[in-house]
């Protein structure tokens, strides 16, 4: 959606007190899971929230977060029959196509500025930087290597006739050093809180939709919305 309008035990989302403002606790691996493999630490947050009911069709979505040593790890899947993937180049408005999105703001305390990854189910990835969504940068593809951008899906997937599995999955890493480079302040330290939403959108798919992991506030669909974040927590 780039160009448009206290914690638990590790792996557990709670609610605060304020409903809008859920919190997770990261939990820590030793080593990257790829997205073959399911830990058990890693609990599954569901993109379910749909603020906007005028847009229907939202597919049920899940997102899987955990850190090592050297950075966070995502994982989305998807459950997505026929997905829109028009946009095959980095960069390009994959927020129009069946996409999935993790908006983080590593130094809530101390910077206002967030980066949005927004990613379609061909594995192109939409990266910017900025305070709001009138401030947005978008970040060079020649970073995005060090992401390590893995997809399964209609392009890839041998067998199609298997309706228990997810349709399409992707995930991708963002190394500490990395995040570091862009926001000074930040530590990757346990107990270091960050806000950040999890989302799935559609702008141009058969059933445009719009799903968050964190309840919005807005009366239209803007993902933009750094208050409504929710919490996470090294």
């Amino acid at each position: 959606m780039g160009e448009r309008t206290p914690a638990g035990k590790a792996g557990i989302a709670v609610m605060s007190q304020r409903k809008e403002a859920p919190s997770y606790l990261i939990p820590r691996l030793p080593s990257p899971v790829s997205q073959q493999e399911q830990a058990p630490e890693v609990l599954p947050l569901a993109i379910e929230h749909q603020p906007w009911p005028e847009y229907g069709g939202l597919p049920q979505t899940e997102v899987g977060l955990w850190q090592s040593a050297t950075g966070l790890h995502v994982r989305f899947r998807v459950w997505e029959a026929s997905p829109r993937m028009a946009c095959l180049r980095h960069n390009e408005p994959v927020y129009e196509d069946s996409c999935v999105e993790f908006f983080l703001q590593p130094c809530p305390g101390s910077d206002p500025r967030y980066v949005n990854f927004e990613m379609n189910a061909a594995g192109a990835l939409l990266l910017q930087i900025g305070r709001g969504r009138n401030d947005r940068q978008f970040l060079a593809p020649a970073e995005f290597s060090r992401f390590a951008i893995e997809v399964s899906g209609p392009l890839r997937r041998k067998n199609r006739n298997l309706s228990s599995e997810p349709c399409w999955e992707t995930s991708f890493s963002i190394p500490f050093d990395w995040l570091g480079s862009l926001f000074p302040d930040f530590r990757a330290a346990p107990g270091w809180e960050m806000r950040g939403n999890f989302y799935k959108c559609g702008d141009r798919t058969p059933s445009p939709h719009y799903g968050c992991w964190s309840p919005m506030t807005s009366a239209q669909p803007d993902f933009h919305r750094s208050c409504d974040f929710g919490l996470l927590v090294l």
